[in-house]
């Protein structure tokens, strides 16, 4: 069997983003920006520059994606007290609102993702997923 493995994780990574991006509707949030959400929801009054971290992503592109957000009024920027310098972010009742929609919206493509496999297939698939981003980071 010849193993395509980095481009069927890639194509299989972009149909996930195109699927979540698809079913943001007029939100325009996407999959990444959901995963800003999610970040916040957890780790609240963050840092800008730790969730850049936690997105791998580039500080132009989060501060791009961060002022759509903000603009959509999901999220809110406030100076860091310590740092005059630095960015806090933090959910506005409008992006916990969003959060538990694109929760949902997650749930649902986990259930369909995992149909047909059993949990120790995806235990499997899970620890090799695990695996490579311990590996490459």
């Amino acid at each position: 069997m010849s193993r395509r493995l980095v481009f069927d994780l890639m194509t299989a990574e972009r149909a996930l983003r195109r699927r979540i991006d698809a079913r943001s509707g007029d939100s325009g949030i996407g999959a990444a920006g959901a995963g800003v959400l999610f970040h916040l929801a957890q780790h609240d009054n963050a840092l800008i520059g730790d969730v850049s971290a936690a997105m791998c992503a580039s500080p132009s592109g989060m501060s791009g994606l961060v002022s759509r957000l903000e603009k959509g009024g999901l999220v809110a920027k406030t100076p860091d007290p310590a740092d005059a310098r630095a960015v806090r972010l933090s959910l506005t009742p409008a992006g916990r609102e969003t959060v538990g929609l694109a929760k949902s919206v997650v749930r649902e493509l986990n259930a369909e993702m995992s149909d047909g496999f059993t949990d120790a297939e995806l235990a499997v698939v899970a620890r090799w997923l695990g695996h490579i981003t311990h590996r490459l980071t």
